[in-house]
């Protein structure tokens, strides 16, 4: 029978260590569950669920780590990174995905593959530009949960965005960490592979380096997801944008404020433009990206978002999905 210290084994040799395993852990485990001698099929059980597992490798004696990922997925990777670097970040945000879909109590609506009618719907409800909050209250109203993952689990290895379907129903799971103006060009390119028809029943379409890939050739799929979200963010496919001269990060931050509700384009987004036509500041306009964003994190907004879209979760899976997106 497999026993509790083979199973952590196991997973020891994937980089999930025993310490950061406990956390995403139900609130019944303890020192005294681990002991007993049901306690490693409980923990087997419960870890398939969490992270994804093929249950029938994990049962063998000992244990084999596998992941149970989607049957159709396109890995968009940087020259960095490997399918195998990314294949656990990939395996958590199913699981998260799988618990938000479950619970959601709205069906899946197919958003419209123009960008510009979503746009046009965002800012004729009063919205002064297409931001974050307003892309993620769009998305949980067609029943697409967006998740942001954040557990100690996955140390390094994750990826910029991914663009999932479980059974038909998608999801959308981004886990860049800077703090303002990138989450939201991410979360529209992966809306775009929604809307445009790029996912399979039971796909992924996974983005690892959203600023590698403007430097490289690019597949007609993510070539039309990048030009939907720009049409989306500005209500032109081809916007770019580039300063007159050069500015300190305050006074940069306050022009993007001054110029956002005219050209009805987030002030992130205009100063990320920015970054992306000049490339040797690039440090500045973070900087003005992070003054505009100072008083809220674009993670904490949507990870706001997921607890008051699903109230209701059961307690351990409330429980699993904060440790793995929180």
């Amino acid at each position: 029978m497999t026993n509790i210290q083979s199973i952590y084994s196991a997973l020891h040799t994937h980089g999930l260590s025993k310490n950061h395993l406990s956390r995403i852990m139900p609130d019944w485990w303890s020192a005294e569950v681990e002991a007993t001698p049901g306690g490693a099929q409980r923990a087997k059980i419960y870890l398939v669920k969490a992270l994804s597992l093929q249950i029938r490798a994990f049962s063998e004696s000992p244990p084999r780590v596998e992941f149970d990922l989607p049957g159709e997925k396109r890995f968009k990777l940087s020259s960095r990174t490997s399918e195998t670097d990314v294949e656990l970040a990939v395996a958590i945000a199913r699981s998260a995905s799988r618990i938000a879909i479950n619970a959601l109590d709205r069906d899946f609506v197919q958003p419209s593959p123009s960008a510009s009618a979503i746009r046009d719907y965002i800012l004729g409800t009063g919205a002064r530009w297409v931001g974050l909050t307003e892309l993620l209250d769009v998305c949980w109203a067609y029943g697409i949960p967006v998740l942001h993952l954040a557990s100690p689990l996955l140390a390094k290895k994750k990826m910029d965005g991914i663009a999932m379907s479980i059974n038909g129903r998608p999801s959308i799971v981004l886990s860049n960490i800077r703090k303002s103006g990138f989450l939201l060009f991410h979360l529209a390119h992966e809306i775009g592979h929604i809307a445009l028809g790029h996912l399979g029943e039971n796909g992924a379409i996974v983005d690892d380096d959203f600023e590698e890939q403007a430097k490289n050739s690019k597949s007609a799929d993510e070539v039309a997801a990048d030009r939907f979200a720009l049409e989306l963010l500005t209500g032109n496919p081809d916007f770019t944008l580039a300063l007159p001269k050069k500015m300190k990060a305050g006074p940069l931050a306050r022009l993007a404020e001054s110029s956002a509700v005219q050209m009805k384009i987030a002030p992130t987004h205009l100063v990320m433009s920015c970054a992306h036509g000049d490339p040797g500041y690039y440090a500045l306009y973070v900087g003005a990206a992070n003054l505009l964003g100072a008083e809220v994190s674009d993670q904490s907004v949507v990870t706001g978002k997921v607890f008051e879209q699903l109230p209701e979760l059961d307690p351990d899976a409330e429980h699993l999905l904060r440790n793995l997106i929180a």
